[in-house]
């Protein structure tokens, strides 16, 4: 379970504005807004990167160091910016030589279709795309209870996309709280069990997945967002 109570930081022009909201486990939450700084902001906040000005993070029920109880999932363009030699493989290795779960990662990575044949390839010749999947199997290697992931799959491809969502749902059906900090209402209306309108860093509106099917949500979307 996730839970922000009170959460309040301004940092420049960006601020977080007493937010409070709760992920279950086995739910996917997620929160939009327009621009994207709300999102990176709180990322960085439950993350542990960036402290707030008062408010808590609770990760299922407990302050605690939070690499430990949750997966974080930021953004990430590519392998170029690699300065290495190493193959994707031995990028693997040693990953799993830290303490990560090979079976796990190899696991997520079959879910995504991961071809065996791409391991031989050098991490920064890697396409974005199967960058981000190692990437994804890597952080979700660990099986935590919560994940927290921010706007992931911004100008993915829809193969890579469907993919995602497949490793997604598999997370929600073993009983993770997702939490997804996103901007595409149309994304979170196929895919999110409750969805939230985060603007200026306050919580303006959440809606179970079901009632937004009975409503305008590109108008929605306009009229809270813009």
């Amino acid at each position: 379970m996730i839970q922000v109570r009170e959460l309040s930081l301004e940092c420049s022009e960006v601020y977080l504005d007493s937010l409070s909201l709760e992920v279950t486990g086995g739910e996917i939450y997620i929160l939009l807004n327009r621009l994207g700084q709300d999102s990176d902001l709180l990322f960085r906040v439950l993350s542990g990167s960036q402290a707030p000005t008062s408010g808590e993070i609770l990760f299922d029920g407990c302050r605690q160091d939070v690499q430990a109880v949750a997966a974080f999932i930021d953004r990430v363009a590519s392998g170029a910016e690699f300065e290495t030699e190493a193959r994707v493989g031995d990028w693997i290795d040693f990953l799993c030589a830290t303490g990560l779960s090979r079976e796990n990662l190899y696991k997520n990575l079959l879910v995504c279709n991961f071809h065996e044949r791409h391991l031989k390839k050098k991490i920064r010749e890697l396409a974005p795309e199967l960058f981000k999947q190692v990437y994804l199997a890597a952080c979700l290697a660990p099986e935590h209870e919560n994940i927290v992931i921010n706007d992931f799959i911004r100008g993915a491809e829809k193969g890579f996309e469907l993919k995602f969502n497949k490793l997604l749902l598999q997370q929600k059906a073993q009983g993770r709280a997702i939490l997804f900090l996103g901007g595409d209402i149309l994304y979170a209306s196929e895919i999110a069990d409750r969805v939230g309108f985060i603007k200026n860093g306050h919580l303006l509106f959440e809606a179970d997945a079901a009632e937004l099917k009975d409503m305008d949500i590109k108008g929605l979307y306009q009229k809270l967002l813009n």
